[in-house]
Protein backbone atom coordinates (compact mmCIF):
# COMPACT_ATOMS: atom_id res chain seq x y z
CA UNK A 1 0.00 0.00 0.00
CA UNK A 2 1.33 3.41 -0.92
CA UNK A 3 2.05 5.67 2.01
CA UNK A 4 -0.11 8.83 2.07
CA UNK A 5 1.80 12.04 1.54
CA UNK A 6 1.34 15.39 3.27
CA UNK A 7 2.09 18.97 2.29
CA UNK A 8 5.38 20.46 3.40
CA UNK A 9 4.49 23.33 5.75
CA UNK A 10 7.71 23.50 7.76
CA UNK A 11 7.99 27.23 7.05
CA UNK A 12 4.49 28.00 8.46
CA UNK A 13 3.85 29.23 11.99
CA UNK A 14 0.30 29.48 13.35
CA UNK A 15 -1.23 30.63 16.67
CA UNK A 16 -4.49 31.91 18.12
CA UNK A 17 -3.91 33.55 21.49
CA UNK A 18 -7.49 34.78 21.75
CA UNK A 19 -8.84 31.23 21.78
CA UNK A 20 -6.37 30.21 24.47
CA UNK A 21 -7.31 33.17 26.66
CA UNK A 22 -11.00 32.38 26.26
CA UNK A 23 -10.73 28.70 27.28
CA UNK A 24 -8.02 29.25 29.91
CA UNK A 25 -5.18 27.35 28.20
CA UNK A 26 -4.64 23.66 27.53
CA UNK A 27 -6.32 21.65 30.28
CA UNK A 28 -6.23 18.21 28.61
CA UNK A 29 -5.19 16.46 25.40
CA UNK A 30 -8.63 16.93 23.83
CA UNK A 31 -8.26 20.71 24.08
CA UNK A 32 -4.84 20.39 22.46
CA UNK A 33 -6.40 18.60 19.49
CA UNK A 34 -9.23 21.15 19.35
CA UNK A 35 -6.70 23.97 19.16
CA UNK A 36 -4.66 22.09 16.57
CA UNK A 37 -7.83 21.47 14.48
CA UNK A 38 -8.06 25.23 13.78
CA UNK A 39 -4.56 25.36 12.25
CA UNK A 40 -3.74 24.90 8.54
CA UNK A 41 -2.02 21.62 9.44
CA UNK A 42 -5.33 19.90 10.14
CA UNK A 43 -6.75 17.41 7.61
CA UNK A 44 -10.49 17.88 7.16
CA UNK A 45 -10.87 14.29 5.94
CA UNK A 46 -9.33 12.61 8.98
CA UNK A 47 -11.19 10.25 11.31
CA UNK A 48 -11.01 12.79 14.17
CA UNK A 49 -13.04 15.22 12.09
CA UNK A 50 -15.63 12.52 11.29
CA UNK A 51 -16.14 11.71 14.97
CA UNK A 52 -16.36 15.41 15.82
CA UNK A 53 -19.07 15.96 13.19
CA UNK A 54 -21.11 13.01 14.57
CA UNK A 55 -21.22 14.35 18.11
CA UNK A 56 -21.32 18.14 17.73
CA UNK A 57 -25.15 18.48 17.41
CA UNK A 58 -26.40 15.92 19.96
CA UNK A 59 -24.15 17.06 22.83
CA UNK A 60 -22.50 13.68 23.00
CA UNK A 61 -18.96 15.01 23.11
CA UNK A 62 -16.79 12.10 24.22
CA UNK A 63 -13.70 12.41 26.43
CA UNK A 64 -10.31 11.93 24.84
CA UNK A 65 -9.96 8.29 25.99
CA UNK A 66 -13.30 7.39 24.40
CA UNK A 67 -12.24 9.13 21.20
CA UNK A 68 -9.05 7.08 21.11
CA UNK A 69 -11.02 3.84 21.48
CA UNK A 70 -13.38 4.88 18.69
CA UNK A 71 -10.46 5.75 16.39
CA UNK A 72 -9.01 2.23 16.85
CA UNK A 73 -12.12 0.78 15.27
CA UNK A 74 -11.64 2.89 12.11
CA UNK A 75 -9.11 2.88 9.31
CA UNK A 76 -7.59 5.91 7.65
CA UNK A 77 -5.82 9.11 8.68
CA UNK A 78 -5.97 10.20 12.31
CA UNK A 79 -4.22 12.63 14.68
CA UNK A 80 -3.01 11.71 18.19
CA UNK A 81 -1.08 13.40 20.98
CA UNK A 82 2.07 11.28 21.36
CA UNK A 83 4.01 13.45 23.83
CA UNK A 84 2.93 15.87 26.52
CA UNK A 85 5.33 18.04 28.46
CA UNK A 86 3.87 21.56 28.88
CA UNK A 87 4.45 23.96 27.31
CA UNK A 88 5.33 21.49 24.52
CA UNK A 89 2.90 19.00 22.97
CA UNK A 90 3.69 16.70 20.07
CA UNK A 91 0.96 15.58 17.65
CA UNK A 92 1.40 12.82 15.12
CA UNK A 93 -0.45 12.42 11.86
CA UNK A 94 -0.64 8.74 10.94
CA UNK A 95 -2.49 6.18 8.89
CA UNK A 96 -4.29 3.44 10.82
CA UNK A 97 -4.57 -0.03 9.31
CA UNK A 98 -6.11 -1.95 12.21
CA UNK A 99 -7.12 -1.87 15.89
CA UNK A 100 -3.71 -2.83 17.29
CA UNK A 101 -1.40 -0.07 18.62
CA UNK A 102 1.28 -1.04 16.09
CA UNK A 103 -1.11 -0.94 13.11
CA UNK A 104 -0.21 2.69 12.32
CA UNK A 105 2.16 4.30 9.85
CA UNK A 106 3.47 7.79 10.82
CA UNK A 107 3.04 10.43 8.10
CA UNK A 108 4.08 13.72 9.76
CA UNK A 109 4.82 15.17 13.18
CA UNK A 110 3.72 18.55 14.55
CA UNK A 111 4.42 20.27 17.83
CA UNK A 112 2.88 23.08 19.84
CA UNK A 113 5.28 25.31 21.75
CA UNK A 114 3.40 27.69 23.98
CA UNK A 115 0.78 29.04 21.58
CA UNK A 116 2.69 28.47 18.32
CA UNK A 117 2.10 25.44 16.10
CA UNK A 118 4.83 24.14 13.77
CA UNK A 119 5.41 21.20 11.49
CA UNK A 120 8.49 19.20 12.46
CA UNK A 121 10.97 18.65 9.62
CA UNK A 122 11.74 15.11 8.54
CA UNK A 123 15.05 13.40 9.16
CA UNK A 124 15.67 13.39 5.42
CA UNK A 125 15.26 17.18 5.15
CA UNK A 126 17.49 17.81 8.18
CA UNK A 127 20.30 15.59 6.85
CA UNK A 128 19.91 17.00 3.32
CA UNK A 129 20.19 20.58 4.57
CA UNK A 130 23.21 19.76 6.72
CA UNK A 131 24.96 18.04 3.81
CA UNK A 132 24.13 20.93 1.51
CA UNK A 133 25.61 23.40 3.98
CA UNK A 134 28.74 21.27 4.40
CA UNK A 135 29.22 20.89 0.65
CA UNK A 136 28.85 24.65 0.20
CA UNK A 137 31.71 25.34 2.61
CA UNK A 138 33.84 22.55 1.10
CA UNK A 139 33.27 23.97 -2.37
CA UNK A 140 34.24 27.45 -1.13
CA UNK A 141 37.44 26.02 0.37
CA UNK A 142 38.38 24.33 -2.93
CA UNK A 143 37.77 27.56 -4.84
CA UNK A 144 40.01 29.43 -2.42
CA UNK A 145 42.82 26.87 -2.71
CA UNK A 146 42.67 26.97 -6.52
CA UNK A 147 43.97 30.55 -6.36
CA UNK A 148 47.17 29.24 -4.77
CA UNK A 149 47.72 26.37 -7.25
CA UNK A 150 49.98 26.55 -10.28
CA UNK A 151 50.33 23.96 -13.04
CA UNK A 152 53.29 23.36 -15.31
CA UNK A 153 53.25 20.64 -18.01
CA UNK A 154 56.70 19.41 -16.98
CA UNK A 155 56.50 19.85 -13.19
CA UNK A 156 52.81 19.30 -12.56
CA UNK A 157 50.93 21.07 -9.79
CA UNK A 158 52.68 23.26 -7.24
CA UNK A 159 51.80 25.92 -4.70
CA UNK A 160 52.37 29.55 -5.49
CA UNK A 161 54.65 31.53 -3.21
CA UNK A 162 52.25 34.47 -3.09
CA UNK A 163 48.67 35.29 -3.95
CA UNK A 164 47.67 36.25 -7.50
CA UNK A 165 48.57 39.76 -8.62
CA UNK A 166 44.90 40.66 -9.00
CA UNK A 167 44.27 40.17 -5.29
CA UNK A 168 47.62 41.62 -4.08
CA UNK A 169 47.80 44.64 -6.35
CA UNK A 170 47.60 47.11 -3.49
CA UNK A 171 50.15 45.11 -1.45
CA UNK A 172 52.52 45.10 -4.44
CA UNK A 173 52.26 48.86 -4.76
CA UNK A 174 52.96 49.30 -1.07
CA UNK A 175 55.95 46.97 -1.33
CA UNK A 176 57.32 48.91 -4.33
CA UNK A 177 56.98 52.21 -2.47
CA UNK A 178 58.77 50.77 0.56
CA UNK A 179 61.64 49.46 -1.57
CA UNK A 180 61.97 52.84 -3.32
CA UNK A 181 62.14 54.60 0.06
CA UNK A 182 64.78 52.16 1.29
CA UNK A 183 66.89 52.69 -1.85
CA UNK A 184 66.64 56.45 -1.45
CA UNK A 185 67.77 56.28 2.18
CA UNK A 186 70.60 53.93 1.22
CA UNK A 187 71.85 56.35 -1.46
CA UNK A 188 71.63 59.25 1.02
CA UNK A 189 73.77 57.53 3.64
CA UNK A 190 76.23 56.30 1.01
CA UNK A 191 76.65 59.86 -0.30
CA UNK A 192 77.27 61.11 3.22
CA UNK A 193 79.84 58.37 3.82
CA UNK A 194 81.65 59.21 0.58
CA UNK A 195 81.67 62.94 1.42
CA UNK A 196 83.05 62.26 4.89
CA UNK A 197 85.82 60.05 3.46
CA UNK A 198 86.76 62.63 0.84
CA UNK A 199 86.89 65.35 3.52
CA UNK A 200 89.22 63.28 5.70
CA UNK A 201 91.52 62.57 2.73
CA UNK A 202 91.62 66.25 1.83
CA UNK A 203 92.45 67.26 5.43
CA UNK A 204 95.29 64.73 5.63
CA UNK A 205 96.76 66.02 2.38
CA UNK A 206 96.91 69.75 3.33
CA UNK A 207 100.59 71.01 3.55
CA UNK A 208 101.57 72.95 6.76
CA UNK A 209 102.62 76.60 6.44
CA UNK A 210 106.33 76.01 7.19
CA UNK A 211 106.73 73.47 4.36
CA UNK A 212 107.64 74.37 0.84
CA UNK A 213 104.85 74.08 -1.69
CA UNK A 214 105.84 71.88 -4.60
CA UNK A 215 105.32 72.73 -8.24
CA UNK A 216 102.39 70.30 -8.40
CA UNK A 217 99.09 72.26 -8.77
CA UNK A 218 96.93 72.40 -5.65
CA UNK A 219 93.90 71.02 -7.44
CA UNK A 220 95.74 67.91 -8.64
CA UNK A 221 97.28 67.38 -5.18
CA UNK A 222 93.78 67.43 -3.59
CA UNK A 223 91.96 65.37 -6.21
CA UNK A 224 94.40 62.59 -7.19
CA UNK A 225 94.17 59.36 -5.24
CA UNK A 226 96.55 57.08 -7.23
CA UNK A 227 99.97 55.72 -6.47
CA UNK A 228 101.74 58.80 -7.88
CA UNK A 229 100.08 61.05 -5.30
CA UNK A 230 101.08 58.71 -2.50
CA UNK A 231 104.73 58.80 -3.74
CA UNK A 232 104.62 62.59 -3.84
CA UNK A 233 103.36 62.69 -0.27
CA UNK A 234 106.31 60.58 0.89
CA UNK A 235 108.76 62.93 -0.86
CA UNK A 236 107.15 65.97 0.73
CA UNK A 237 107.28 64.36 4.14
CA UNK A 238 110.99 63.53 3.62
CA UNK A 239 111.78 67.09 2.60
CA UNK A 240 109.95 68.43 5.60
CA UNK A 241 111.98 66.29 7.98
CA UNK A 242 115.29 67.34 6.28
CA UNK A 243 114.49 71.10 6.46
CA UNK A 244 113.44 70.72 10.09
CA UNK A 245 116.84 69.20 10.95
CA UNK A 246 118.63 72.01 9.09
CA UNK A 247 116.73 74.67 10.97
CA UNK A 248 117.55 73.02 14.28
CA UNK A 249 121.27 72.96 13.35
CA UNK A 250 121.27 76.67 12.52
CA UNK A 251 119.61 77.53 15.78
CA UNK A 252 122.20 75.54 17.81
CA UNK A 253 125.11 77.29 15.99
CA UNK A 254 123.65 80.67 16.78
CA UNK A 255 123.38 79.80 20.46
CA UNK A 256 127.03 78.68 20.58
CA UNK A 257 128.23 81.88 18.96
CA UNK A 258 126.28 84.00 21.38
CA UNK A 259 127.61 82.12 24.38
CA UNK A 260 131.18 82.30 23.05
CA UNK A 261 131.06 85.99 22.79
Amino acid sequence: MQRPSTEDLTSVEWRDTNWLERVGGFQNQQMVLDYFAMSPFWDRQCNNQVLSMQTQYNDLRQPYEATVEALRKMTGIEFAVVHEQPPVWMIQKRYRRGPEPNDVNPIATYYIMGANVYQSPTIYSVIANRLLTSLFHVNSAFKETQKWMDFHPAKGYSWKSSKPASTDKSKGQQGGTLRARENQEFRHWMDRAIEASALRIAQNRFVPEQTVVTNTPEVSSLASVGTSSQHGNREEAGGKRQRKKTDEGNISKRKKKSTGK
